[in-house]
């Protein structure tokens, strides 16, 4: 299989009929093998009964049912796992994400790039619930892990299917995606897209996601930074309580000699044993994530690095080297002739 197009589907039963159409439409001009793997997130409009029907006409088509809504990062999750194509592509189900941009994206990975990400720069939709959020959203996301792509929400992406067979996502983790792929090493370029109007069906975005993406997005800069080594970030902590609780203590010796103000009357004397107490909490917390990021990765075999080629281990065995132990100096002729005879 060549191309494997994944699609997240909740409640997107008046946009799924013309869709289809467009992306076979697209694809079938590359003159490429593909499928496209339609994951209904529990939608409750008849996009599954819909989905089912579509699957009996279009060979190319294969649907996923989930039995509760799960959210847009499973969807793609199961997706990644279906997918049986060198080159995976994901988009909305909204038509917004035009089909005629997946030939353009696919030719830049031959530039040398992992991962193609479109860049929707004139969206069409609502300046103040849409687009300045998530111009918000894009350069928060960018500062703080340093990820250099101008639209980090887009979800009309290519990969190589190697980057989606290492990536795993949770929660509200689509949003990332770029992000998780980058901290992989994984090359990302960028493609300018075209954007449309949604024609039909709801927008399911809104301000109210705003508490996620943050939330969100602590998680994901601690995983990129500091995932294989937590105790630094703990134990940083912990010596900052550590030495902060020392000063204030000797502050407070300092204050019984000097004025003759009792402990138990000082306030900072308590503040010193709480950062003492938690200087010990933080260090107790980095080395239970050490052990917990250990058992991680070795009960499931996963290494803390990626391997982008190897070179040579095709090649045949070189001739074992002979020691010169085993090499039988020649002895002289006459040596010979008396040892014959």
């Amino acid at each position: 299989m060549d191309i494997s197009v994944i699609l997240p589907i909740y409640n997107e039963r008046e946009n799924l009929t013309p869709l289809l159409a467009e992306i076979e439409e697209a694809l079938d001009a590359m003159a490429k093998d593909y499928e496209i793997i339609a994951v209904d997130d529990g939608s409750n409009d008849g996009s599954a009964e819909l989905l089912k029907k579509l699957a009996t006409e279009h060979p190319r088509l294969r649907a996923v049912f989930f039995r509760k809504n799960s959210g847009q990062a499973a969807a793609f999750d199961a997706g990644f796992r279906c997918a049986s194509g060198d080159i995976v592509v994901t988009m909305d189900a909204d038509r917004q994400n035009d089909p005629k941009d997946i030939p353009a994206l696919i030719a830049k990975l031959d530039d040398g790039f992992d991962m193609v990400t479109g860049w929707r720069k004139a969206r069409r939709d609502g300046a103040l619930l849409r687009k300045l959020p998530s111009r918000i959203a894009n350069w928060m996301i960018r500062r703080m892990t340093g990820t250099d792509v101008h639209d980090l929400g887009c979800s009309l992406k290519v990969y190589r299917k190697h980057v989606t067979d290492e990536m795993k996502l949770y929660g509200e983790m689509h949003r990332f995606i770029s992000v998780i792929a980058a901290s992989q090493g994984a090359k990302i370029g960028e493609v300018v897209v075209n954007h449309r109007p949604r024609t039909a069906g709801v927008s399911k975005y809104g301000l109210r996601r705003t508490t996620k993406v943050l939330l969100d997005l602590m998680t994901v800069s601690f995983l990129r930074g500091y995932q294989t080594k937590p105790i630094y970030v703990f134990g940083t902590l912990a010596m900052i309580m550590f030495a902060a609780g020392t000063l204030i203590a000797g502050y407070v010796l300092f204050e019984k000699l000097d004025e003759g103000i009792w402990v138990h009357r000082n306030p900072l004397f308590m503040i010193s044993i709480m950062l003492f107490l938690m200087a010990f909490q933080f260090l107790g917390t980095g080395i239970l994530a050490e052990v917990i990021v250990r058992t991680y990765f070795e009960s499931q075999d996963k290494t803390a690095y990626t391997i982008a080629s190897r070179a040579g281990f095709d090649a045949p065995p070189a001739p074992r080297a002979t020691s010169l132990a085993s090499i039988e100096e020649p002895r002289p002729a006459a040596l010979s002739a008396s040892a014959n005879g």
